[in-house]
């Protein structure tokens, strides 16, 4: 079955970024794109949706006419579908857009947060993320096409539903026929001698899930596995010490706060968000694990 990529659209440049890069996505993995532009129904109380204002007076005619320029963002290489919806909830009309179209991930912008390379996670996008059911895919701000995907990057934990992640890391790279880099940020205060035997338990973990990835029967002889290590004072240079290759994404798991198979994004994810250059795809948590810590909090 073909995979289908649900972009969040709004017809802006947020919106263009996002299409752009699900093209990408979509021409490295072989998969079709459905452009979703949910028009808000009348709510009183509503706040108005960043980043193209409060769309309620928005007409349908020129929402189609913002669809209609979504295509020719993509190009004819891959097949495009559109949909217009009317829901009281932006985000919420995304996800059940995503959930009937059996979608396999939710792209979305984001919007510079004063550095080049900073995201800033507007109301729709966060709502996405504590509560998509698939993956989300967030763009860089000014997020420049490669055409394809050249690498995939897995930030590799040791909290349940790690390998989930891991999963997926390994899915998409040999979809997309392209280097897998296994990825462990340190930022540690080394002053205080403490920068030495996080490194050994960082590299330690990434091996041992190295080992494992090419143990793997989907794996190939020509599946090329890396390892990295991204270690500084703060989670910016930590970040700051990986080579990113243009063209790829960066894969992390969602928060152990998430509830069933859903995204939420953590702590951590929140503050590498902050100095990524590439774009993240936040992978919900599985349901299991949800419920062994909902078991776990209940047992203490």
């Amino acid at each position: 079955m073909t995979a289908r990529l649900v972009v969040a659209y709004g017809g802006d440049s947020r919106s263009q970024d996002a299409l752009t890069l699900t093209a990408d996505v979509a021409r490295s993995v072989g998969a079709e794109i459905d452009v979703v532009l949910v028009v808000r129904t009348d709510d009183p109380f509503g706040a108005p949706y960043p980043p193209v204002g409060d769309v309620g007076p928005l007409t349908e005619e020129r929402a189609r006419d913002w669809l209609a320029e979504a295509r020719d963002v993509v190009g004819d290489d891959v097949v495009v579908r559109t949909h217009l919806r009317r829901d009281r909830s932006i985000a919420q009309g995304v996800i059940d857009a995503a959930v009937e179209l059996d979608a396999s991930l939710v792209v979305v912008g984001t919007a510079s947060g004063g550095p080049a390379s900073a995201f800033t996670v507007g109301p729709v996008a966060t709502h996405l993320l504590h509560a998509s059911p698939v993956p989300v895919l967030l763009t860089p701000p000014r997020y420049r096409s490669a055409g394809t995907l050249r690498a995939v990057y897995c930030a590799v934990g040791t909290r349940p539903g790690a390998q989930l992640v891991v999963d997926e890391a390994v899915r998409t790279a040999l979809r997309a026929e392209v280097p897998l880099h296994l990825v462990s940020l340190v930022d540690v205060d080394e002053h205080h001698g403490a920068g030495a035997e996080a490194r050994r338990r960082a590299e330690d973990l990434v091996r041992r899930t190295a080992e494992a990835v090419t143990a793997d029967p989907r794996t190939t002889p020509d599946t090329v596995v890396t390892i990295e290590i991204g270690q500084g004072r703060s989670m910016r240079h930590a970040i700051d010490s990986v080579a990113w290759e243009p063209g790829s994404l960066l894969l992390v798991g969602s928060s152990r706060l998430a509830t069933g198979r859903r995204t939420f994004l953590g702590t951590t994810a929140a503050r590498m968000l902050r100095h990524l250059p590439v774009p993240m795809l936040v992978v919900p948590r599985p349901a299991e694990a949800a419920t062994a810590a909902t078991a776990a909090g209940g047992a203490a």
